[in-house]
């Protein structure tokens, strides 16, 4: 399959292992024992695990089940941001629906490509189940002026333990959160709005268009204004 997710249905998982990638298991009819690290979980048919990279797991599970393989180049390349921990997470809402989204597209098609994009946007999902209140804040509100200082009193750390705390949970400093969350914004509406290089550097919190242009040519390898124009990107544009 030529796409960074790698999504697979086994009917048996067995024995003790690691993956360079993150995973995400979903048992389908009866409920999974696995251990994780020093940790051993019940997960249900209602529930989805979810591995980060490198961690050691072992189950002895015969059942139906959904493995869902993020694969280690689309982690490197900054697309996503990295959980760091293991997360047993009750399946509702959202997540409910984008499961059986994933399960139906490789019904119809397993080949497809919208598999990655669905797979992308439950992991961001994810992201806000579990992250911490400081992380949260950086989503929601990356497009203001955020310090350290900031995101360190929102934890009651000090900015020292604060910033290699954020490193445990998220694999990146504060500051390249930071920034790595408004260029994917940015980069959202850049394909998919009329607005303005400067307007758009403005909406996701920059105060200058060169401060943009550099942060999106470090995380992308491209201008703002290439990254538009690429017809590999291109997307049905809003009138605004």
């Amino acid at each position: 399959m030529d796409q960074k997710v790698n999504i697979h249905v086994f009917y048996e998982c067995k024995g003790q292992h690691t993956h360079e990638y993150p995973q995400i298991l979903v048992p389908l009819q009866e409920p999974m024992k696995i251990s994780i690290g020093k940790m051993e979980y019940d997960v249900t048919p209602q529930e989805l695990c979810f591995i980060p990279t490198g961690m050691l797991h072992q189950c002895n599970y015969y059942g139906k089940l959904l493995a869902i393989n993020l694969s280690d180049d689309m982690a490197d390349s900054g697309e996503v941001i990295l959980i760091s921990n293991p997360l047993i997470i009750s399946m509702r809402g959202q997540i409910v629906q984008l499961v059986e989204l994933i399960q139906a597209e490789l019904e119809q098609n397993p080949d497809s490509t919208a598999v990655r994009h669905l797979y992308k946007y439950l992991y961001s999902k994810l992201m806000e189940n579990c992250a911490a209140p400081s992380i949260q804040y950086i989503n929601e509100y990356y497009h203001l002026p955020i310090t350290v200082d900031q995101l360190a009193k929102i934890e009651n750390y000090n900015v020292t333990y604060y910033c290699d705390w954020f490193k445990q949970q998220t694999g990146l400093s504060p500051s390249f959160y930071l920034r790595n969350t408004r260029i994917q914004r940015a980069k959202e509406l850049l394909v998919t709005t009329n607005f303005s290089v400067m307007e758009i550097a403005v909406m996701v919190g920059y105060s200058s268009n060169s401060t943009f242009t550099r942060a999106f040519h470090n995380v992308t390898g491209m201008t703002p204004k290439a990254y538009r124009e690429c017809p590999c990107f291109k997307k049905t544009v809003s009138v605004v």
